[in-house]
């Protein structure tokens, strides 16, 4: 994130409305841009397909399910390595051992991609779905957990337009496939395959496009070519456990609540192989789109002033400070945090307030009937403490607080699971009450965390032991690595 500081830092330095409008929108591009742009692309499809394909409404959903489903565990796929893999990248660009970092890329695209595989196969031996469609579905699976690898690894790179632009690339190019189909459809129709056929694979195309053009990026990016030590990272799992249980408990914590409500009143299923509620699943989503202001704010605030702060003072921690420099830059960072932590928490709860205020009105534009007005409100409520919990959990991280990071992603995963199994059996009238108040228990426990932990942060960061690291354990993901190195050579 510190990459994406400085280019704000430097947008910020040039008082213009045009400069801070262009540090908003970068923000905006590094944080939400490549999910805005599947979100676009989707919509547009679905359009295309009533008023070009005029493909039927099952056919449209069961596109729309297939896409929804391979983005949902693609992320829990991710969350099994994302944070290990982030942190074995940073040290690796701090010490410039930048030999390293293809390796590492090809390692861990192989690993993510047999988990896709398991899964995938896992899905298609328990439904019926036709096998070609399976097929299709599987390249839009493992297409879009290698596209969340290379995101990763691009990031960590600060090649921030590479990605924009090749998920731009892809949804153009995904928008005109579908259309063509659209143009030939009495004729594809005719071959046996189905509306939903074409419109996922539409759909897969782009996101193959999508995918070659953040990998031509990342060749460019790391000119190395090396294939040794491809698994090497693993060491990581055995130094920082705390990452993987974070990263695997939060994002299956965001999704857990869709999941058993699935199983509740008004669920449906299409094509045999797709469970869903719509009334619920539909709300989440739009309280999701709700919380792009904090994300970008954390962007722009935190990463600007905070991230300045909080170099001196580990600066003086790290480099030998004396007692007043470091308890005077530890003051002025924490001052900073607090400052904008409250400006962030009142900017967003704004805006969630007004979203929440006028949702009769949006829900009525939107055409949409039902119990969804009252779900939206509570899972409102709910996204804006999941990205206090998120925002809170990555700055825990910061000061290496990786003991209160898990303590807060294991009770955000256990308070929405626990909830929402109470309350499933009392109806579609308390969907939302889990997720609303499994986050917002999390956000307030996170919060004390924070606020502890900063009371004292000079000691603790001469004192890890009291505080920061889970027990190492053993070398077991060392020893897998090192066999895997020696047995894997492409």
């Amino acid at each position: 994130m510190a990459g994406v500081g400085f280019r704000l830092q430097k947008l910020f330095q040039e008082d213009y409305f045009s400069s801070r409008l262009k540090a908003y929108l970068y923000a905006g591009l590094v944080t939400a841009g490549p999910w805005l742009i599947v979100i676009l692309t989707v919509a547009i499809i679905r359009w295309l397909s009533m008023n070009v394909l005029n493909a039927p409404f099952e056919e449209r959903t069961l596109f729309n399910l297939s896409v929804s489903y391979a983005f949902i565990f693609s992320q829990v796929v991710l969350g099994l390595q994302q944070l290990v893999v982030t942190r074995y990248l940073a040290d690796k660009f701090y010490g410039k051992e930048f030999d390293d970092i293809f390796p590492a890329f090809l390692g861990m695209t192989k690993v993510t991609l047999a988990a896709a595989f398991a899964l995938w196969l896992v899905f298609t031996i328990a439904t019926p779905l036709n096998f070609l469609y399976s097929v299709v579905l599987f390249l839009l699976f493992a297409a879009i957990n290698i596209i969340w690898v290379l995101f990763l690894f691009l990031s960590a790179a600060k090649f921030y337009q590479a990605v924009a632009y090749s998920f731009l690339g892809g949804g153009l190019l995904a928008v005109g496939s579908v259309f063509l189909v659209g143009r030939f459809a009495d004729t594809l129709l005719t071959v046996g395959f189905t509306h939903s056929f074409w419109l996922l694979s539409g759909f897969t195309f782009g996101i193959l496009v999508t995918l070659f053009g953040l990998l031509f990026a990342l060749f460019a990016t790391f000119p190395s070519k090396k294939t040794t030590g491809q698994f090497s990272y693993f060491s990581y799992f055995d130094r920082y456990p705390a990452l993987f249980w974070i990263g695997i408990l939060y994002n299956t914590g965001i999704w857990v609540c869709n999941w058993v409500i699935w199983f509740g009143e008004g669920r449906e299923i299409i094509g045999s192989s797709f469970m869903y509620n719509s009334v619920y699943d539909t709300s989440v989503f739009w309280a999701y789109l709700t919380i792009i202001p904090a994300l970008i704010l954390f962007v722009v605030s935190v990463e600007t002033r905070f991230y300045e702060r909080y170099r001196v003072f580990y600066g003086f921690i790290n480099y030998g400070g004396t007692l007043s420099q470091i308890a005077s830059a530890m003051q002025r960072m924490t001052k900073v945090l607090r400052e904008e932590m409250e400006r962030l928490m009142r900017s967003q709860g704004l805006i969630t307030f007004l979203f929440i205020l006028f949702s009769p009105l949006i829900i009525a534009w939107m055409g949409i009937s039902g119990p969804i007005e009252s779900i939206f409100r509570l899972t409102a409520i709910g996204a804006f403490s999941n990205v206090m919990v998120l925002v809170i959990t990555l700055l825990l991280l910061y000061f290496e607080d990786q003991k209160g990071a898990v303590w807060t992603a294991a009770l955000f995963f256990t308070a929405n699971l626990s909830l929402t199994l109470f309350l499933l059996p009392m109806g579609m009238q308390w969907y939302g009450v889990s997720f609303a108040a499994g986050a917002t228990l999390t956000f307030m426990f996170a919060a004390g965390r924070l606020i502890y932990f900063l009371k004292s942060a000079d000691y603790f960061s001469f004192c890890p032991a009291e505080y920061g690291y889970l027990a190492r354990g053993t070398h077991f993901f060392t020893g897998i690595g090192e066999r895997l190195n020696k047995v894997v050579r492409w």
